[in-house]
């Protein structure tokens, strides 16, 4: 049987070990029952630690949510191997769900470690028409609205992405447009930020977690 179309997605970067709003996730996940969440990067704290890494996988696996993600400089050791063998990461490579093209690079490693082993490399004539996936914002200063913009500007190239989802930066949050790219910068999870995209028209709407209360 053929898999059942995913019209939305579930965005979240930079949750830093943050066990509250790890509750609100699975709140969240339990009650609308997003079949795709697309993950930013830094579940971990200088990767540590595995009973948080232990508890983010079973969230997400008790939920049967299917998983896009790459790792985030905090991402390393132990609890990245975890994850990455029961989600595989999107790092190097390409992957296709509900018609739309997903790939991915993940964030440098920290430098106190020297532990990270992803594949953070991919050829760039596989990123062109994708929503591309990673933990550090394109280069440049951007103006990011929070609310959705809708006009590009610029050039449009074969090889750019139709959107790159990314985070690391927790100050500066919302959307732009580099060239025809359109540039999705989450808010941190850590502070209750997290975003629904709408995989038809690419809109985004921005949330926060309210105070024991997962609604806007």
């Amino acid at each position: 049987m053929a898999n059942p179309k995913i019209d939305q997605a579930l965005l979240f970067s930079d949750l830093h070990e943050s066990w509250k709003h790890l509750d609100n996730l699975n709140s969240l996940l339990k009650e609308q029952q997003f079949k795709l969440v697309i993950f930013a990067g830094d579940f971990l704290n200088m990767g540590e630690t595995l009973g948080f890494a232990r508890k983010f996988v079973e969230v997400f696996l008790r939920n049967e949510a299917q998983l896009v993600w790459v790792p985030g400089n905090n991402d390393f050791g132990h609890g990245y191997h975890l994850l990455n063998s029961k989600f595989r990461s999107l790092e190097g490579k390409v992957v296709t769900i509900s018609g739309r093209k997903f790939c991915g690079v993940g964030g440098s490693p920290a430098s106190w470690a020297g532990q990270y082993s992803g594949q953070n490399m991919i050829d760039q004539v596989l990123v062109g028409g994708s929503i591309f996936v990673s933990h550090v914002p394109p280069p440049g200063n951007l103006s990011y609205q929070k609310n959705d913009c809708a006009s590009p500007t610029g050039r449009k190239f074969s090889d750019s992405p139709l959107v790159h989802i990314c985070g690391h930066i927790h100050t500066n949050w919302g959307c732009a447009f580099l060239g025809q790219t359109k540039v999705v910068k989450l808010a941190p999870l850590l502070f209750g930020h997290y975003a629904i995209m709408n995989l038809e028209n690419l809109s985004v709407e921005f949330r926060r977690f309210r105070e024991n209360s997962y609604l806007r």
